[in-house]
């Protein structure tokens, strides 16, 4: 199931600005949709979602976050063999990463830095390297908002899109 987004949505269009793929549309003022086809299942919608109006893809609520605690990648310089390799680089669809010279001896091109005012935290660099250099903090069950926290229509909300949608076995049902 990929992300979706519900009717408390009130049209302020932060997601499309975030989605990394392109999947939300909508017109400023309505609802927006994601399309299942090209949601990656990020979240990065979901922290910027001011009415928090967005189901991950276990039909939970994802909660907004302060845009300083945004999710970020942190590279790992001494696991990242940089030039040669580039993968994060060449997936990053905002220009995040690229190579910069270090001191490091066995690297004379570079590492993979972060441009943190780019990184919208989509996990496909952290998905694609090999080498374990990168990862996105904060983790992705802390984007999650606490079912205590949910409201009776966000609760009714929820339950209808896991009723709607079969929800795969092992996965957080509230």
């Amino acid at each position: 199931m990929a992300y979706s987004i519900v009717e408390t949505c009130i049209g302020c269009t932060a997601c499309t600005k975030r989605c990394p793929t392109n999947a939300i549309t909508g017109e400023r003022n309505e609802l927006h949709v994601i399309d299942a086809t090209l949601c990656i299942d990020c979240g990065a919608c979901g922290v910027v979602c001011p009415p928090e109006a967005i189901l991950d893809e276990n039909g939970d609520f994802s909660i907004g976050l302060k845009k300083q605690d945004w999710p970020k990648a942190v590279v790992i310089e001494d696991k990242c063999i940089g030039s040669g390799c580039e993968l994060c680089i060449n997936i990053c669809p905002f220009d995040a990463l690229s190579l910069q010279h270090t001191d490091r001896i066995d690297d004379f091109f570079g590492v993979s830095t972060l441009d943190p005012r780019k990184c919208t935290g989509c996990r496909l660099c952290e998905d694609v390297c090999g080498w374990d250099a990168i990862h996105i903090f904060p983790l992705r069950p802390e984007f999650k908002k606490p079912v205590e926290a949910l409201t009776d229509q966000e609760k009714s909300l929820m339950q209808m899109v896991k009723e709607t949608v079969a929800v795969p076995p092992g996965t957080r049902v509230s």
